[in-house]
């Protein structure tokens, strides 16, 4: 499968270092900090979720569940497509509502790739920030890739439904595992069956985070730091693994929490 365009748009041109941030996604007992860390990391949405967000004013941010939301993936069908001089506008339907999103062009003649393979009648992911024009709200999407694996569709569907349990106020039987207790990554991740299909196109060292993830993360909303994560990989080179973390966060898979040293899998 494609990723979206294999650039980071979250670091800001500072490449793979791990600087200072937040998420909502990380301890959820105070409202501030659920409000604040929201510009700071992707949010899995459905369309229905978006049209529902609240806007306190126009120059404010969009909240789902009372947490500040900026950039939105979003995984649907394209109903219909029209192109202009300056972007082209598909018409997404995900079975919850429909919403268009809008990919900006550089040019009439735009030949930068960045709507290859998407056609009318199929499924696509696209990252972006929703905004308001004429009254009518929108995604400005800054990322667009076809989507080839039906899996995906509907492994995105329940993580939207997870994330926003969890900011609702969490969802039953997760209790904390003890600390140093790494049964369910050797088992193979026994919640995992259905997030693993949907990581088969993916490379190995890809998949082998989020398996670490989905395992050590389980029940701990801090997330998991990177040097827990590398411990996990049977000496895998850093600069590999932070390519590697990198790209899972262009693409929606991970989400940094309490900074960008602590990771879970979305």
């Amino acid at each position: 499968m494609n990723n979206y365009d294999g650039q980071n748009p979250y670091y800001g041109g500072a490449g793979g270092g791990y600087v200072a941030g937040g998420s909502p996604y990380g301890s959820q007992d105070s409202p501030s900090r659920k409000a604040r860390g929201g510009n700071q990391t992707i949010r899995p949405v459905t369309v229905k979720q978006i049209l529902d967000a609240q806007q306190v004013h126009p120059d404010a941010d969009f909240t789902i569940d009372g947490v500040d939301v900026a950039q939105v993936l979003l995984i649907g069908s394209v109903r219909n497509m029209s192109t202009t001089a300056t972007n082209i506008s598909y018409e997404i339907g995900d079975g919850t509502g429909y919403i268009d999103a809008r990919v900006w062009l550089d040019s009439a003649d735009d030949e930068s790739g960045k709507t290859t393979g998407i056609e009318q009648d199929h499924y696509v992911g696209l990252m972006g920030t929703i905004k308001v024009f004429g009254g009518k709200r929108h995604v400005s999407a800054t990322h667009i890739r076809p989507i080839t694996d039906g899996n995906e569709v509907q492994h995105h569907l329940l993580k939207a439904l997870y994330v926003s349990l969890i900011l609702r106020g969490g969802t039953p039987g997760n209790a904390p595992k003890a600390a140093g207790t790494h049964d369910d990554y050797n088992a193979g991740a026994t919640t995992g069956a259905t997030d693993q299909s949907a990581w088969s196109h993916l490379e190995p060292l890809q998949r082998r985070i989020l398996e670490v993830l989905s395992s050590e993360g389980q029940g701990n909303d801090d997330g998991v730091h990177v040097t827990h994560i590398i411990k996990f990989l049977n000496g895998a080179d850093e600069n590999d693994f932070t390519v590697a973390l990198d790209w899972l966060t262009d693409n929606g898979y991970v989400y940094s929490t309490l900074d960008e040293s602590h990771y879970q899998v979305l």
